[in-house]
């Protein structure tokens, strides 16, 4: 499951940078960074990263829709 999510966040910050601008993906890509090492030191489980990485990934993909619609 975790590897599903973490192709389906790349796959989507992929696109939007195409479709938009990387200014987007660019942010979603340091919160993911920033997430990966703070659930790590923080001592949460890695269950608790895989929710955050998927709500990132589903709010990439909206947004990719939606700019790709315009």
């Amino acid at each position: 499951m975790g590897l599903l999510v973490l192709i389906v966040f790349w796959t989507a910050a992929i696109r939007l940078w195409i479709v938009d601008s990387p200014k987007t993906p660019l942010i979603f890509i340091g919160l993911w960074i920033l997430g990966f090492f703070g659930f790590h030191s923080l001592g949460l489980s890695g269950y608790a990263f895989l929710a955050f990485e998927a709500i990132l990934a589903a709010i990439l993909l909206i947004i990719e829709r939606y700019k790709s619609a315009l």
